[in-house]
């Protein structure tokens, strides 16, 4: 298991270090997964208007996340999910905040197609009703994989799906002690062929793989950030 030690959590709680953090593990998030799922072309250069539009957007949205981790109510609800959502689209043209409001026809590998947009509240309901009572005693990364599936078959948002459920994924696996998790180029199209047929047992092992991977990343990051400041070298140098 992939655990945030006292050293970690200590780390966390350090606000250089963690916006630090934070602003590589946003820039990880999107490109080194290549795309996001609903585009097929090339990516565009990093440091472009649009891309980093997108980086502050998800890097707000990421802050969003962690200061909710740290207040005294973070279960997972409704409004915070919106709330994310609607912070990844600030920038992006003629997408309506809240819940999708439009019916697209997506379906996924022929199997079936996204939630109705009249049912989206309810079903979105019944997801964390399910998250918070069916799945409650399941293993985390087998809990997590269960409710990245159905949030993206439900695909609520007109856009940032893909980088909501991530953000919301990993805002779950933090705040339940774990490090957080990041899908790598090498394996984004298994990953979405498992998501899309449903692979729970791959999905939730890879989750539990890349976790593991974020956790010896972060002790890294943390060593040298202690080298910097032992030299008296601002940590934004990195």
């Amino acid at each position: 298991m992939a655990k945030l030690g006292e050293r970690e959590l200590e780390y966390f709680k350090n606000k250089e270090f963690l916006n630090q953090y934070i602003q590589i593990l946003t820039s990880r998030l999107i490109y080194n997964n290549n795309l996001t799922e609903e585009d097929n072309g090339p990516i565009e250069k990093l440091y472009d208007v649009h891309n980093i539009s997108v980086l502050n957007d998800n890097f707000n949205a990421f802050n969003i996340i962690f200061n909710k981790i740290n207040s005294n109510d973070n279960k997972l609800n409704e409004n915070l999910i919106i709330e994310v959502a609607n912070t990844i689209n600030t920038h992006s043209m003629y997408i309506s905040n809240g819940y999708r409001k439009i019916d697209n026809d997506v379906k996924f590998e022929n199997k079936y197609s996204i939630e109705k947009s009249d049912n989206i509240s309810n079903a979105m309901k019944e997801l964390l009703d399910k998250y918070y009572n069916e799945w409650s005693n399941l293993d985390i990364f087998e809990r997590e994989a269960l409710f990245n599936i159905e949030f993206l078959r439900i695909h609520p948002f007109e856009d940032g799906n893909g980088r909501t459920s991530r953000l919301i994924l990993n805002y779950n696996i933090i705040r339940q002690g774990h490090a957080p998790i990041v899908i790598p180029a090498n394996i984004r199209e298994e990953y979405f062929h498992a998501r899309n047929i449903e692979d729970v047992n791959y999905i939730s092992k890879m989750f539990e793989e890349e976790s593991k991977k974020e956790l010896y990343a972060i002790d890294i990051l943390i060593d040298d950030y202690e080298k910097f400041k032992k030299n008296n070298i601002p940590f934004n140098n990195l």
